[in-house]
């Protein structure tokens, strides 16, 4: 998933059964270069993505997201994440626990389908906002065990403008070991949202460093 994938939020219809209620939404959105954890996956090329996201005034939330991609077979062109979890607030902080299934419908190679598991937490100080997220898989890509460190800001800016940045660090067993980091700009006009991103890995060799990306979104 992009690293902005999450920020996609919209307009929902809710559905209210006594106490309850029920949120839907849907998001799509076209990006210069679809990049994950430092890694371009189009091959420093354009991609479409879009969702739905189904979430619950209890904390429980589903979700299904896809974008078109390269290097996972010949052919393969597209994939497809489902995700759910539960989200609460305690003692100031938003915490967020979660699985997603990364899928590669037609990949000539199995290991890319690959299960994860996440923990986070949030806070709002006002000047700003920052969190932290563990990702576990327990074998990521066919590579075993990994675990990605996520931590990231998001800084309100004049003139209706926000500021993001994140840092994060791959570890996997039998693979390459990495920090990923990436910086953006961000804002809301006419009802799209635009970004404009940079990203870099470090201590990956071989890597794709250098991307840059300008995403236009809108949500449902």
């Amino acid at each position: 998933m992009t690293f902005n994938k999450t920020l996609l939020c919209g307009a929902m219809l809710a559905l209210a059964s006594g106490a309850a209620m029920a949120d839907f939404s849907a998001n799509v959105g076209l990006t210069s270069n679809y990049v994950f954890r430092g890694l371009t996956q189009t091959d420093n090329g354009p991609a479409i993505q879009g969702g739905f996201d189904y979430s619950h005034d209890s904390g429980l939330y589903l979700g299904v997201w896809g974008s078109n991609v390269t290097g996972y077979g010949p052919d393969n062109s597209m994939e497809l994440d489902i995700y759910g979890g539960w989200g609460t607030s305690l003692a100031g902080f938003d915490i967020d626990l979660g699985y997603l299934r990364y899928q590669y419908p037609k990949t000539d190679n199995s290991d890319n389908n690959t299960d994860e598991f996440h923990i986070g937490a949030s806070r709002d100080f006002g000047m700003l906002s920052a969190g932290y997220t563990l990702y576990y898989s327990p074998d990521f890509f066919g590579a075993g065990d990994g675990y990605y460190h996520d931590f990231a800001i998001d800084v309100p800016l004049p003139a209706e403008f926000s500021f993001g940045a994140h840092y994060g660090l791959t570890r996997v067993d039998d693979g390459d070991d990495y920090d990923d980091y990436s910086l953006s700009v961000s804002r809301s006009f006419g009802g799209f949202d635009l970004s404009v991103g940079y990203t870099n890995t470090v201590d990956l060799e071989g890597g794709n460093d250098d991307n840059w990306m300008f995403t236009v979104g809108k949500s449902f």
